[in-house]
């Protein structure tokens, strides 16, 4: 295998973002997850009934902008310096910018779905245009540059998704058009509200999700590495098809067979990426399963499910189908696959950035330390029957709803214990650091 397909396992340091850009990210989507959980407690029946009730495209965007979105854009400040060799410009400053921004983006664009008022949809627009623009020129700043070797195809994955993140912004700009004013209120909102979606989960959230797995699936969880062919062609192979569906559908009826096609082919795709990370996994070099990997395995068996959900002719009551397809891909992929990676990345940022502080007599504690295995373990449990709970109230939502709200903020809720687990320890030994470097310093004088 030459160097270029072989998956970078040393990773570099001399760029590394502070600890609180991240940080501050991974706390946040946490809490836009409890956010939505909460409203989907409140309004019980009523937020799982249609894909298009108000409720329902507020928390959606909760989750969508306010968690997901959230936790990915504080993953590429972390990872493009370390994985790929890529700094970004004004990194310490970009960070809270772009943070503060989707902060308020998000929350402004859940009150416009809420409460149907223009002028939130206008400034709401606004404000998440300039904050991903932003973010979007910085990273390409420095995805321009050639990444550090054994990480190419990271780096054309991230290219992908961000690429993709641009299509899904340019679409929702469309669309509050649609929304917000009386002239573009002609346009079909309903296929570009498709397309909005299959940018944003396939290929935004998707792409990256799969870029970030050529990394951190042998890295992390101690597997082989994907097949270099696979590597190498399959987010270029997956950019290409919604490129293609997306023409199918501007420029053909919903269901000639060509737009059937392409859909067809992105499900299968979806499900082989889904399969071969599954084989992986089966066959890692560890054979007890940390809480990272049982995220994954679970995250993994959600894109089959919604391959075969999405594909079946089968007669479906009406709504469940599109409901149950955004459960499975938002909360049963997504937020299982961030779930599981912050058990890996909180950690380790808490433990280097200790190791850069500590004094004489201090010790660091392992990473298994910083966040006990089995709080993770319960939380994923609580996380997995959140999930299943939603996808059954897609069918019943009046008895199931508020259930699986309030099962799905504990384990959101579990899951802001744990990261505190981390900071508190950080704070805890950054202070006793502070106070010894201080002590010293005083007796030298």
């Amino acid at each position: 295998m030459s160097a270029e397909s072989t998956p970078r396992r040393a990773l570099s340091f001399d760029s590394n973002p502070p600890f609180s850009v991240p940080m501050r990210f991974f706390f946040s989507a946490v809490l836009f997850a409890i956010l939505a959980s909460a409203v989907l407690i409140w309004q019980g029946e009523a937020a799982l009934l249609s894909r298009w009730s108000p409720s329902t495209l507020a928390l959606t965007h909760l989750l969508v902008l306010g968690c997901l979105s959230m936790a990915m854009l504080g993953a590429l400040l972390q990872m493009l310096p370390v994985v790929a060799g890529i700094s970004l410009p004004q990194v310490e400053r970009l960070g809270p910018l772009v943070h503060l921004g989707l902060c308020a983006g998000t929350l402004l664009l859940a009150s416009a779905f809420w409460w149907q008022i223009p002028a939130l949809f206008i400034g709401a627009a606004g404000l998440l245009a300039a904050t991903l623009l932003l973010f979007l020129g910085a990273c390409s700043i420095g995805l321009w540059r050639t990444p550090a070797a054994g990480a190419t195809e990271v780096v054309s994955a991230i290219r992908h998704a961000l690429s993709a993140l641009l299509a899904t912004l340019t679409l929702g700009l469309v669309l509050v058009a649609t929304l917000a004013l009386p002239q573009f209120a002609h346009l079909p909102w309903q296929r570009l509200t498709d397309l909005h979606v299959l940018w944003g989960l396939l290929g935004w959230v998707g792409l990256l999700v799969m870029g970030i797995a050529w990394q951190v699936v042998p890295m992390f969880m101690v597997t082989e590495p994907y097949p270099p062919a696979l590597r190498r062609h399959f987010s270029s192979a997956l950019f290409l098809l919604l490129c293609a569906s997306s023409v199918a559908s501007a420029l053909l009826p919903p269901a000639h067979w060509s737009t059937r096609v392409t859909e067809a082919s992105l499900m299968a795709g979806c499900a082989a990426f889904a399969s071969v990370t599954l084989y992986l996994l089966a066959h890692r070099k560890r054979p007890s399963a940390d809480t990272t990997t049982l995220y994954w395995r679970y995250a993994m068996l959600c894109v089959l499910l919604a391959s075969l959900l999405a594909t079946l002719p089968l007669d479906w009551p009406l709504n469940f189908r599109p409901l149950a397809l955004g459960v499975l891909m938002i909360a049963g992929v997504a937020m299982s696959a961030i779930y599981g990676m912050l058990y890996k990345i909180v950690p380790f940022l808490t433990w280097y950035h200790l190791q850069e502080t500590r004094t004489r007599g201090q010790s660091v504690p392992t990473l298994h330390q910083i966040i006990p295995a089995q709080n993770g373990r319960w939380q994923f449990g609580l996380h997995a029957t959140g999930v299943l709970l939603l996808l059954a109230a897609c069918y019943a939502p009046a008895a199931l709803s508020v259930p699986a709200g309030a099962v799905m903020a504990l384990a959101s809720s579990t899951m802001l214990w744990n990261l505190l687990t981390a900071l508190r320890l950080y704070r805890r030994l950054q202070y006793h650091a502070h106070a010894d470097d201080a002590v010293t310093t005083s007796h030298s004088g």
